[in-house]
This record gives structure tokens, C-alpha cells and sequence, in this order.
């Protein structure tokens, strides 16, 4: 934006200068010069012309869109009448002779104002068609966020709802601290809810408290080892994307005290969040809310990263790698 306004204003006053300087150098003549003021005279005036010419045509361009450019217009206009009537007065009492090719460079002159500012209008316009464009994707990816925050599974919030009314029952130790993560939960997504992105450090707080209310519910059928460097933090990464990767682990996968699903989060070398477990199927898939994996994919896409999600599966282990910002 700074440099548009100085491009708009210095070409102007630039080329109001520069055009009658070098067409009155090049065609200067004795009688213009009949005192040391003529020349400097005409040049001002003709000066003042051109930048006023130059601003007629460019309300010109706006006038559809904003009728009231013709007022600015028609005052340009009358000021020029007076510059006009002003040179041929002078040029009569001084008995200089008015030739007709200064109009012509006049229409020259005009012409080339044309055509630079087709240009500037051009290229303003591609810009506002690429900030729109901009503007589309950032408001297209916050109403996907939203639908996603919206499809966070309400079994989760029913069955730890139960969880805490049997830790309530049992007057567990965990009961307060189960109702503070829960709430934690819940307050960080609706927090966030307007951020395409969040720092590694606050990411990081929801999932906590994600997994400890799945911990707390599963107990020792959980076994999670997360290993993260602080240094990290200050990375960026899609809102809520790990907790949507570690919630898929424990949607498509059985657990139990015996067979514990085993989660690994870590930082790998090539700057990504990898988030590993075992494969232990469930018998019966549960009803998918229709945004994963592909969702996380569209948001690193509309952010133009390349790779984002990065899936790797093997016989016994599902990994997904996300892309740090």
C-alpha cells in the first residue's frame, strides 16, 4: 500500500514536469523569451495543466462507480479553462504566436497519460482480484475450521461427562482435575476457534488436556510417550490439527489394559510433528464425522505448503507427520 500512494503520487507530478520542460527546451524559440520570467512562466503553466489533466482522466476511470467524481472533475475542468484563457490572454497582450502543434503534444501528452494509467489500473485491479481471491480461501478455511470445531465427536463430551459422574461417585482424586481439563478443553478450541494457525506452545495445551481426559477414561489402557522440545514452541501449526490427528488413534483403533495403544509424539529432523501408533483395529468402525486426514491436507493447501500431511503405514504401526509453520 505505502508503495502504491507514492506511485500515484510522484508519477503525476514527474510527468507534469518533465513533458513541458523537454517540449518547450526542445522548441524553444526567440519570441518566448522575450524576459527571463516567459519560459518559467509557461513551463509552471503548463505544468499545472498536465497534473490536472492527469486527474481528470483518473477520476475519469472511477466516475461509473462513484458519480460524485464529476464534481472534482468539473472543478479540474474550470480551473484548466481559467490556466487556458489566462495563457492566450498573455500570449495576445505579449503578441507571441500561438502554433497549433502545442496542441497537438498537448494530445500527445494526454494520450500517454492514457496509457500509463491503463497500466496502473491494470495492475490494481489484478491485485484486487488476488487479495480477493486471498480473502475468499482465508474465509472459505475459517468456515471448514468452524464446521470441523463444530464435528468434534459428542461421544467424547457424553462419555466423559459419565466418566466424571463415576469419578464423582467413587470420590476419585482425579475428579477435580478431570473437570479443570475438561473445561480447559473445551474453553481453548472455542478460544482459537478464529485462528487459522496457533503457536506449537498453545497447541500443545488442548491436546494436554485432551489426553488427559482420554487417560483418565481409559486409564491404563493408554500408553503415551510425547517428546517435545520448548525451543519449538514459537513454531506454528493448523488449529487443532494434532488433536484431530491423536482423536483419529483412538476412533479406528481397540485398547485395553492388556493391549494398551501406544501413542508416540515427537519432533523429526525434517521439521515436522510425527504422531505414531500400534494398529489395533476395532471390530466395528464407528461413524466417522467425514473430516481427518483429507481436511488436515486442504488446510495446509489453501496455506500453499506443499506436503503438510505426510501418512506412512506398515503391518503394525500407523504414523502421521505434520508440517511445523
Amino acid at each position: 500500500m505505502p508503495l502504491k500512494t507514492t506511485i500515484n503520487t510522484v508519477l503525476p507530478i514527474a510527468l507534469a514536469i518533465l513533458l513541458p520542460g523537454l517540449s518547450l527546451y526542445s522548441n524553444s524559440e526567440p519570441e518566448y523569451l522575450d524576459s527571463q520570467y516567459t519560459y518559467p512562466l509557461w513551463w509552471v503553466a503548463a505544468s499545472l495543466m498536465m497534473y490536472i489533466i492527469w486527474y481528470i482522466i483518473w477520476f475519469l476511470w472511477d466516475v461509473k462507480a462513484n458519480p460524485k467524481r464529476w464534481r472534482s472533475i468539473l472543478l479540474l475542468l474550470t480551473l484548466m479553462g481559467i490556466i487556458i484563457v489566462g495563457l492566450v490572454l498573455y500570449a495576445i497582450e505579449k503578441e507571441l504566436p500561438i502554433r497549433g502543434f502545442y496542441i497537438i503534444r498537448g494530445v500527445l501528452g494526454i494520450v500517454l497519460f492514457l496509457a500509463v494509467q491503463y497500466a496502473l489500473k491494470t495492475q490494481e485491479s489484478i491485485s484486487q482480484l488476488l487479495l480477493e481471491k486471498e480473502q475468499i480461501q482465508t474465509d472459505n478455511y475459517r468456515a471448514q475450521l468452524k464446521v470441523l470445531q463444530a464435528q468434534i465427536d459428542p461421544h467424547f463430551l457424553f462419555n466423559s461427562l459419565n466418566t466424571l459422574r463415576s469419578m464423582v461417585r467413587q470420590q476419585h482424586s482425579n475428579s477435580e482435575k478431570f473437570i479443570m481439563s475438561l473445561s480447559d478443553f473445551y474453553r481453548q478450541t472455542l478460544k482459537h476457534n478464529q485462528n487459522t494457525t496457533l503457536k506449537l506452545s498453545e497447541e500443545l495445551i488442548v491436546l494436554e488436556s485432551y489426553l488427559f481426559l482420554m487417560k483418565s477414561r481409559n486409564e491404563e489402557a493408554i500408553d503415551l510417550d510425547m517428546n517435545i522440545d520448548k525451543s519449538l514452541y514459537n513454531k506454528q501449526i493448523p488449529t487443532l490439527a494434532l488433536q484431530v490427528v491423536v482423536e483419529n488413534c483412538f476412533k479406528h483403533n481397540s485398547m485395553s489394559s492388556k493391549r494398551p495403544l501406544q501413542i508416540k509424539i515427537e519432533y523429526t529432523a525434517d521439521d515436522y510433528i510425527s504422531v505414531r501408533n500400534n494398529i489395533q483395529p476395532k471390530l466395528g468402525e464407528e461413524e466417522t464425522s467425514g473430516y481427518g486426514l483429507s481436511f488436515l491436507r486442504k488446510r495446509y493447501d489453501l496455506m500453499d505448503i506443499d506436503r503438510g500431511v505426510i501418512v506412512q503405514e506398515s503391518n503394525d504401526e500407523f504414523s502421521v507427520k505434520l508440517k511445523l509453520i
